[in-house]
């Protein structure tokens, strides 16, 4: 009976340290997942932190481009036209001429006498010339243009989602900060 107790207490003491050696392999193993879990809480909390520092960047940022425009533009169009236009005249005219006249010399009857006349005439006038036109106007017009166009984000409705996305992100980096705690400390001891 001895032996038999013997060997009875043998096996149970390399039960209890084969069952001892489980729970250190346990043990080790959660320790390993625990601290897996803490690095990679650390990872999410530092891309979040990196994600909302980017938000706040681009909410500052300007959009620009710069719009290349070739195109033809076709013109037709009637434009009325009035105006007066005041002319100066200035000059002479000269005056040469021969001038019939009939004279009455009572018996003697009627006869015509040629005078000769040679004169210079100045004209000095100032006379206003009225014109009243239409045009028609029709042509094609290229406009080869490049337009830059700058939009700050601030003034657009894309910062309300970022601002949105902001909020999510920090309510995000507040759970997993919580996450942190609770992998640091899992049965909540005071620390």
């Amino acid at each position: 009976m001895k032996k038999a107790y013997a060997v009875v207490l043998i096996l149970l003491s390399v039960l209890t340290l084969l069952s001892l050696a489980l729970n250190g392999v346990v043990i080790f193993g959660l320790s390993k997942a625990r601290q897996i879990g803490l690095d990679a809480q650390q990872a999410a909390s530092d891309t979040v932190a990196d994600t909302r520092s980017l938000i706040k960047g681009i909410e500052n940022d300007t959009f620009s481009y710069t719009l290349e425009v070739a195109q033809e533009i076709p013109i037709s169009a009637r434009v009325p036209f009035r105006e007066e236009v005041s002319v100066p005249i200035r000059t002479t005219i000269p005056i040469s001429t021969t001038v019939v006249i009939p004279i009455r010399a009572g018996i003697l009857g009627t006869f015509d006498l040629d005078v000769p006349v040679y004169a210079m005439v100045p004209v000095s006038l100032d006379v206003t010339v009225p014109i009243s036109h239409t045009v028609d106007i029709e042509t094609t017009v290229p406009l080869n243009v490049d337009v830059p166009i700058e939009i700050p984000l601030s003034d657009t409705p894309l910062v309300g989602y970022l601002d949105e996305l902001d909020s999510g992100l920090e309510s995000l980096e507040i759970s997993l900060g919580g996450l942190g705690k609770q992998l640091r400390n899992p049965l909540n001891l005071k620390e």
